[in-house]
């Protein structure tokens, strides 16, 4: 989607890692340039995400909205919230077609371009997606879809940060 993880790709991970490769994994590798990729916001079809649990700052949250085949790659439709506010948020992102989309959020806590991750493959940035996140492997894009009619969809989505 829109983001490069600062781990050296050869380490093993070990259980309670898990879930932090889950989520640099359904983050993906790219860079965060909605502008300059394959990234859009001009669909017709509106999608209003509300975020949860976001912390203020003045660094940016990067959204993707994404079909099947767009799916943890730098194309798909997004915006960038250049500073956020505590608690709740809200987006939206205009897609082209009616069908299954992941909404994936990334907030890059350090300003540094990178999905921030430890020795230990724990997110230092903060992260969350759509659906349903599984705890257990790596998100697939049937775990994070949700449809999106011709009418639009309200999709909310809770941030997970770092402790």
């Amino acid at each position: 989607m829109f983001v490069k993880s600062k781990l050296k790709p050869k380490r093993s991970i070990g259980k309670g890692g898990l879930l932090a490769l889950l989520a640099a994994l359904s983050l993906n590798a790219g860079v965060p340039a909605f502008a300059s990729s394959g990234h859009s916001n001009d669909g017709t079809i509106p999608v209003s995400i509300t975020i949860e649990n976001v912390r203020a700052g003045d660094v940016p949250l990067y959204i993707s909205v994404q079909k099947r085949g767009q799916y943890q790659g730098i194309k798909g439709h997004g915006v960038v919230l250049k500073s956020t506010t505590s608690g709740t948020m809200r987006a939206m992102v205009n897609v082209d077609v009616v069908d299954d989309y992941a909404v994936s959020l990334w907030h890059d806590l350090d300003n540094d371009g990178v999905f921030s991750m430890n020795e230990r493959y724990q997110p230092e940035d903060g992260w969350g997606a759509s659906g349903t996140v599984p705890t257990d492997r790596a998100p697939k894009f049937d775990d994070v879809k949700v449809t999106v009619p011709m009418a639009g969809k309200d999709v909310t989505v809770s941030m997970i940060y770092p402790n």
